[in-house]
């Protein structure tokens, strides 16, 4: 690794990004790929619904956009934030055009399960029904399973879940809280 490349991995998101607005293009926005690129893919395989393809035309679609508009970027926000704004308003986009959507089962290869904040049995609990917790993650409401996996999947804060979905920080939070009242019964109705 150059001492160049070292800087680079050094570098916080929006510093990077600025770079590729400013032109240099190739190594910073390999950097923010590898990155984010895979909390990326989770969260827009969640949204639809397990439909891998429909995923990865998405996550691909997102990052070109990104390339095009780079330009337009001003670091008001969290990078990441930025890039999943991009990614949801693709995904709308995308939706709205779309007929019919093909459903696939999720590819557990891309998913990770997060253990911050568990304990090792709760997270073996946790893997060991991972099954159950998909169906009932994706019984929620589309509003609801959005928030689960920006502040779980792709660890937001519920100021970034806020600024990404365009609602109030409330309405998150209301929406985090419906939707572990449905989980629980869901997944109590389930095993």
């Amino acid at each position: 690794m150059t001492p160049a490349t070292r800087t680079l991995t050094e570098l916080p998101d929006e510093d990077l990004m600025v770079l590729v607005a400013n032109g240099i293009v190739e190594q910073p926005a390999t950097e923010l790929f590898r990155r984010h690129n895979r909390a990326l893919f989770n969260f827009i395989a969640w949204q639809c619904q397990g439909n891998t393809h429909e995923a990865e035309d998405i996550t691909q679609k997102t990052w070109v956009k990104l390339m095009t508009r780079c330009a337009d970027y001003r670091p008001e926000a969290a990078f990441r934030t930025y890039l999943f704004q991009i990614a949801r308003n693709t995904l709308i986009d995308q939706r709205k055009s779309a007929a019919e959507q093909r459903r696939e089962d999720l590819d557990e290869s891309h998913l990770e399960i997060p253990a911050e904040d568990m304990s090792p049995e709760q997270e073996l609990r946790l893997r060991q029904n991972l099954n159950l917790v998909r169906q009932a993650l994706l019984s929620l409401p589309q509003a609801q399973r959005e928030v689960v996996v920006l502040r779980f999947f792709s660890e937001m804060s519920l100021e970034e879940i806020a600024h990404t979905v365009g609602e109030g920080f409330e309405t998150v939070k209301s929406r985090l809280r419906y939707a572990f009242t449905r989980l629980r019964r869901e997944l109590e109705a389930l095993g």
